[in-house]
């Protein structure tokens, strides 16, 4: 049978670089629902974000994931995916994906936190870094089937090669 996946994390815990070169290795197709996001609105992720708000740039990520319908995938979403019952609940029961958070610990995520306001990074309540921090740390817990330690790439795609199928 072939399994899907789905990295969850901060911004900069490595979904998109190391999902796609997993995808590549293990033969699996590979999604960056960030990417689609770019293109079906013909813009970057923090222009999105200013022109229609967080609220409906989640539910603007969600109506992409909804319409996934593939298997034996990777799927990398936006970090703000944890903000939407209804997206990880499709990948995880309809899509069947193993959910994998890719976890930072806060010193590496500040370390590595060098453009929050051009990235395009979903706040919806408006929290400093340190709360938006746990607050997503929280939720990627809590949807979750497995965490690994994200903060040395080399030992992350090591793990991950081993974990996926």
């Amino acid at each position: 049978m072939n399994k899907s996946y789905c990295l969850i994390g901060l911004p900069h815990s490595g979904k998109s670089l190391l999902g796609k070169n997993i995808a590549t290795r293990k033969n699996k197709l590979f999604i960056d629902t960030d990417i689609l996001l770019k293109y079906k609105y013909n813009n970057n992720l923090s222009n999105i974000i200013k022109q229609h708000g967080h609220r409906e740039f989640i539910l603007k990520e969600e109506n992409i994931i909804l319409k996934i319908n593939k298997s034996n995938i990777i799927i990398s979403p936006g970090g703000s995916v944890v903000y939407s019952d209804n997206s990880l609940n499709y990948i995880k029961n309809e899509l069947n994906c193993s959910v994998i958070h890719l976890k930072l610990s806060y010193n590496e995520f500040n370390n590595r936190l060098n453009d929050f306001n051009r990235r395009g990074i979903v706040n919806p309540y408006d929290l400093s870094i340190p709360e938006l921090y746990y607050e997503r740390i929280n939720l990627c817990n809590y949807y979750s089937d497995i965490t690994l330690c994200a903060n040395d790439k080399t030992c992350l795609f090591k793990n991950l090669i081993n974990y996926i199928e």
